[in-house]
């Protein structure tokens, strides 16, 4: 078999061609790591992935994230391997594509990106959010233990940090292999109400998704708008379908028990369901464990 050595040491032309790019160190120790698996004699069919190779590795150099990669396939980074008695181009996670790979398991509906980020390892200690770090350390064991657990109901001002507690949930959950939903509730009945109101299918196929989804994380519920529709053909079949099946849910909420009972069974027509408020509340009283979030506001704190 031809070695490199010997394309080298042709005329100029080839040689000339190829010197600078067979020269360069890590091309050449990939090329004497598999001498034995590649052809030197079709290196004009293979050059064009060394260059590549080069050009692409230089892209990594000073890297700090996922934000800033600049490589044609984001998190990935060049590597040589041989195919066909070629040496071609590949593209391999690098270390911050692996540390988020995580997050495929997070299933995220209209949540800013950055929250996905929530761990406990970031988790301020205070007081008011002990008991909260007792019980979903008690819910994320017991879950992962039996695959049954109680959700959450965290219910408090604005600003105490709900949803990034959600989040950090959802994180641990997810890198365990669990499938959570992490859902800006609002937002979702707004897409929702549009979705039926067009030709095809999607809102139904939403709400069947979350019925079904291993975890389901409603944040910031009581503040959309309330309808007879969504109450009961939303919500209510979500609830239902997750109480019956044992499937654990977490809420997010500024109201408690009592005002969220009391938001359902007022709809903006000013109609009064009362009945119907208290069977959506005995549905999430089934599903969770309320905690109050009290304390800082750590948004008026940023």
């Amino acid at each position: 078999m031809q070695r490199i050595g010997d394309l080298m040491a042709r005329p100029a032309g080839a040689k000339e061609a190829y010197t600078e790019i067979l020269n360069e160190p890590e091309i050449a120790k990939a090329l004497h790591q598999y001498q034995d698996d590649i052809d030197p004699s079709l290196i004009s069919n293979y050059i064009s992935d060394l260059d590549e190779f080069l050009r692409n590795k230089e892209k990594c150099n000073g890297c700090v994230g996922l934000n800033s990669c600049r490589q044609p396939i984001k998190g990935h980074y060049p590597t040589l391997k041989p195919s066909y008695k070629q040496l071609k181009v590949a593209y391999t996670p690098c270390q911050y594509a692996l540390n988020q790979k995580h997050l495929e398991n997070i299933k995220s509906f209209h949540m800013p990106a950055d929250i996905l980020n929530a761990n406990f390892e970031q988790f301020i200690m205070d007081p008011e959010r002990a008991e909260f770090y007792e019980k979903a350390s008690l819910f994320i064991h017991e879950y992962m233990t039996t695959k049954k657990g109680r959700g959450l109901y965290l219910y408090g001002p604005f600003g105490t940090g709900k949803t990034y507690m959600l989040s950090a949930i959802a994180n641990i959950l997810s890198q365990r292999g669990i499938v959570c939903g992490l859902v800006y509730f609002p937002e979702l009945i707004a897409e929702i109400k549009s979705g039926f109101n067009s030709e095809n299918s999607s809102a139904y196929d939403k709400i069947e998704q979350l019925k079904q989804i291993e975890v389901l994380m409603l944040d910031d519920i009581g503040s959309e708008s309330m309808t007879s529709w969504m109450r009961d053909e939303v919500l209510g079949r979500i609830l239902n379908y997750r109480m019956h099946q044992g499937l654990p849910t977490f809420f997010t909420s500024n109201l408690d028990y009592n005002q969220l009972q009391h938001h359902y069974s007022y709809t903006q027509k000013g109609e009064v369901e009362e009945i119907k408020g208290a069977r959506v509340l005995e549905r999430i009283k089934a599903l969770t464990t309320p905690v109050a979030i009290t304390g800082t506001n750590y948004r008026q704190k940023r």
